[in-house]
């Protein structure tokens, strides 16, 4: 006899806890800030820690002036959007939003999605066809692997190229049996924290006629002199900037920069953009005043910047650009094991195990915001050292 829907997920679920990644999310009661509280699944009480794993890069969740436009937008827009953005989900919020990341990223136009999920997804199956060969690093985020699927769905081919090799994304470009190409890449690795080699990439791209794609999740708001991601660090513009506002924005949804022709074949074809309800009022008032923020006062970046490096002098490591800081502890149990130990000492460290990297290879990952203190810094590098890491 077949088994029940219930039977075969039950199944699964038991040898997901077998293999030991079974995962049960900490609780939050207060906002991401540094000074949270938080319960774990094995706690009835929300305890008070230090966090350092929040996306929360520029402490804007919580900044006055966007938790503001916030309240204003309900009171003039109500909650929700009321519709697809092809139908009546359009709101003027949507279009100023779009209008300000275009003018932040120096690109003719922007899209605005609800998630950045839906952005790197619904741009590479909108750009899909037979004729596209599509490059991309084999540690790119969970949703440009998606997108890639869809794209290969429609007929585009892969070729997935080893963690930053130029050298391998030039071999599949000058092999490549299609007409078009798209090179497609995270910004700033979420994972280990490292950055795209975009000058090389460009130069390679621009070589053979390609496309050229960044996510840059993780590094709008965080590299760059005014926190522009990586085209600013770097000099040079790829075809497509990916942003999310889920990150050093505070707010929630994905915007993808580009030319005012890919723009608009997006918003004619790309489906979650034609399919999904739009961003809520909220989110997008959110949004814009972050971006607005972001372009009228540079002192959030600059202090996170500040404490990127206060880190890395305080633990006499290599500096590096962006938030995101790696501790390499290599066997699994013993990632658990630290970061159970440090949330006992008031500190919030997640600890990162396969699938999300490799077998092997856990690790404590490390997220630093403006809104962190020295103190709050010296203290959680000092029980890193207690702990021989």
């Amino acid at each position: 006899m077949n088994k029940s829907l219930e039977e075969v997920a039950s199944a699964r679920l038991d040898t997901w806890g077998k293999d030991g990644l079974w995962r049960s999310p900490s609780v939050f009661t207060r906002g991401q800030v540094p000074e949270s509280f938080v319960r774990t699944a094995a706690e009835h009480t929300a305890r008070q820690a230090v966090l350092f794993s929040s996306s929360n890069y520029l402490g804007l969740a919580e900044h006055p002036e966007i938790k503001s436009a916030v309240k204003d937008s309900v009171d003039r827009y109500g909650v929700g959007s009321g519709g697809s953005r092809l139908t009546t989900g359009t709101s003027d919020l949507h279009v100023a939003v779009e209008a300000a990341a275009a003018r932040l990223t120096g690109y003719p136009d922007a899209v605005f999605f609800a998630t950045g999920y839906q952005a790197n997804l619904s741009t590479l199956q909108a750009v899909a066809s037979p004729e596209l060969t599509i490059i991309s690093d084999a540690r790119n985020h969970a949703s440009i692997i998606d997108g890639c699927r869809l794209a290969k769905a429609s007929g585009a081919s892969l070729v997935v190229t080893p963690h930053r090799d130029t050298r391998a994304v030039e071999a599949a470009l000058a092999t490549r049996t299609t007409k078009y190409a798209l090179v497609v890449t995270d910004g700033l690795f979420s994972m280990d924290g490292v950055l795209a080699p975009l000058p090389e990439l460009t130069r390679v791209a621009r070589e053979y006629g390609a496309w050229l794609m960044v996510d840059d999740a993780h590094s709008f708001g965080t590299v760059g002199d005014r926190g522009l991601g990586l085209p600013e660090y770097f000099g040079v513009q790829p075809d497509i900037q990916v942003i999310t506002a889920s990150k050093a924005l505070g707010a929630e949804g994905g915007l993808v920069a580009t030319s005012k022709p890919v723009a608009q074949l997006l918003r004619q074809q790309a489906r979650s953009f034609v399919f999904s309800t739009s961003p809520a009022p909220a989110t997008s008032a959110a949004v814009l005043a972050a971006l607005k923020l972001m372009e009228a006062d540079p002192s959030p970046v600059r202090q996170l910047q500040d404490n990127i490096s206060y880190w890395h002098h305080t633990r006499g490591t290599t500096p590096q650009q962006g938030p995101i800081i790696p501790v390499h502890v290599g066997n699994e149990a013993a990632a658990m094991s630290a970061s159970a130990a440090l949330l006992d000492r008031g500190l919030i460290v997640p600890a990162i195990r396969w699938p999300t990297v490799a077998r092997g290879a856990a690790l404590l990952r490390v997220t630093l915001m403006a809104t962190h203190t020295r103190t709050q810094i010296n203290a959680l590098c000092a029980e890193l050292e207690q702990l021989g890491l």
